[in-house]
Order: C-alpha cells, then structure tokens, then sequence
C-alpha cells in the first residue's frame, strides 16, 4: 500500500512572540517519524511523510494515497486534532485511529467528561472562560488547574496543585490569558496515576497499564506535570504493573475500557487513571493520538515491558485499524503478489 504518514514535526515550528515555551510540546520529533515510517515500510508499504499543515490536503489528493497513518497534532484550535482526519474523510482516503468527532472531543477535556459522566467515575470539576469571573464555590481543595483543550501536559507545572482560592483564582486568569481559551479546575486525587494502553474495536483490550510513581514529592502531592515529562528519567520511576491488588488492577482495566468506549475511540489510545483519597479509579482523560516515540511514549514503554516490541505495537495498530476498514485482505493480498 501508498502510505501518508501525517505528522507535525516539531523542528518545522517556532513558537510565536510571547506565546507559552510549550507551544509545540505535541508535535513529534523527526526522529520519531522516522522511526514510525521506517517501521511501516518493514511491513511492505511504501511511506511518505506528510506535514500536516496547509500544505496537507492537496498533497494528500495529488498522492493517490491507499491509507493515512495519523500522528498529526493539527494547527490551532480545540479543533486542530481533526483536521487530518476530516480531510481524509472528504477524500475518501482510510486512515488509522479515531475520527474528527472523538478526536476533538478528548482534547476538549471538560467536554469529554461530560460526554463519559454516568460511564466512568471521575474527579468533580469546573470549567472557567472569563478571568473576572471565577466562582471556586463547592469544590474541594486541593485543585489540579490546568488548560482544557491542550496535551502533552502544556500548562500543567509542578505548581499546578493548588491549595487555597486566591492562588487558584491567580492560576486560572494566567493560564486564561497564556493559552487563550478556557480553564479547568478538577478536585485533586491523591492516590497512585497510572496510564492504560487499549487497542482494538469492536472487543478492546488493555495491552498493559503502567504506574508514574514520583521520586521527589510525596505521591499525594504528585502532579504528572510538564517539568517531570521532560526529566522523567529523573523524577519518575514506571511500575509495568502499577503496585496495586489484583482487583483494583482489573477496576483501572475497567475505567480505562469504559472510558475508550464511551468517547467512541478507534484502534488505539492511552487512558489515563488516578486513585482518589480512598484508593478507587477515576477517569483524568483520554489520548486517542497518544506518543509513538520508540524512546519516551509512555504507550511504547508499557508495550515493551509487557513483551510486545516497537514493531509489534505498529503491526497491531495497523492490523485493528486494516481490519475496521476491510483493509486487511487487500494487504495480504498485495504481499503474496510481491512475493
């Protein structure tokens, strides 16, 4: 098959004046693309990487691809997720991973949740749009502020844990302004994080969860944040898997599958999972287009440590992702051909 590897690339982009130092945080390195087209060459397709930028859509038509592999973060706005994919779709090119409706629902934090409530447990919260307008009345401190349409983190420091309103309120009006778009603040949960690997359709399954257990702080103040993601050699330490009993394991597994199917999730995605006060999981979010680096995503190191290698993780996606599209036989097909 005729490959698109979609992908941003973090060394195509400069963040703008005065904009966060986190700007392109999402965007994957070219090592990382390298890596993924390399990989799905191995499996007998010709691959062409494509900048998911303006430059997308007639690139795409002119190529006559057979299929998009989608690890592109988009361009601007809560909606940027489902730019490749809703080109695709116009073009009638098959393409790996969620569609332009789940995708901008995940990234939209505040709206997933209201779209899982009922379906998982969760952490109470509040959304705030206006920075003169912040009522913190009902909720429970500790408080995990963070942007509501952003990944990888972005916003989310060491000092995002906050304890008492006025620092609260400071928090939200920043990040407001910082990142230009709505805030969320959630009740913090104190106990054991954890992120699950799930893959698959119509029967997903977990491929593995792994714990993110802190060095430096005291796990009831942890916060997975930016700072930590950038040194996680040094301030995290990974459980594969996470040091819980058995039936809180297959409670996390539950969330973790409960969730992905809820936001309707195709192929693939990483659900991320925190201990409340009394040791049950609550949904934090989903990531349909979760890292694929074969060094730091944490889906590759969870893959790994459960013995499933970097190329086998590729396969499986393009396996589940060939099947829903009845896409399988032709490559198997085309293979015996080459043969």
């Amino acid at each position: 098959m005729r490959v698109a590897l979609a992908v941003n690339r973090s060394d195509r982009y400069q963040s703008g004046f005065g904009g966060p130092d986190d700007e392109y945080e999402e965007f994957d390195s070219p090592e990382t693309a390298a890596a993924i087209a390399n990989t799905i060459e191995s499996f007998g397709h010709t691959v062409d990487v494509l900048e998911a930028d303006s430059t997308f859509p007639e690139t795409l038509a002119r190529g006559k691809y057979d299929f998009v592999f989608n690890i592109a973060e988009g361009l601007r706005g809560r909606c940027r997720e489902s730019q490749v994919p809703a080109v695709a779709e116009m073009l009638g090119v098959a393409y790996s991973g969620s569609d332009a409706i789940t995708l901008g629902v995940t990234l939209d934090k505040e709206l997933a949740k209201r779209v899982a409530t009922g379906r998982v447990p969760m952490a109470n919260g509040r959304l705030f749009k206006n920075p003169r307008k912040i009522d913190l009345t009902g909720l429970s401190f500790p408080l995990l502020v963070k942007p509501n349409a952003e990944g990888s983190s972005k916003g989310i420091r060491n000092t995002s844990r906050i304890t008492e309103p006025e620092g609260a309120k400071e928090r939200i009006a920043a990040l407001i302004d910082a990142y230009n778009g709505p805030v969320l603040a959630e009740e913090f949960l104190p106990g054991l994080e954890c992120t699950v690997g799930v893959v698959g359709n119509d029967m997903p399954r977990v491929i593995g969860a792994m714990e993110i257990a802190p060095r430096n702080v005291p796990l009831e103040e942890f916060v997975y944040s930016l700072e930590t993601k950038r040194d996680y050699l040094n301030q995290v330490d990974y459980h594969i898997p996470p040091r819980v009993s058995p039936e809180v394991l297959k409670q996390i597994y539950k969330v973790a599958i409960d969730a992905y199917k809820a936001l309707e999730c195709r192929d693939f995605a990483r659900v991320d999972v925190r201990l409340d006060a009394m040791g049950k999981p609550r949904f934090l979010e989903c990531n349909p287009l979760p890292g694929l680096s074969p060094v730091k995503g944490d889906l590759v190191i969870l893959a790994k440590a459960t013995g499933m290698t970097y190329r086998e993780l590729i396969g499986e996606i393009l396996d589940v992702s060939f099947a829903r599209q009845g896409l399988l036989m032709q490559q198997r097909a085309e293979l015996k051909c080459a043969s």
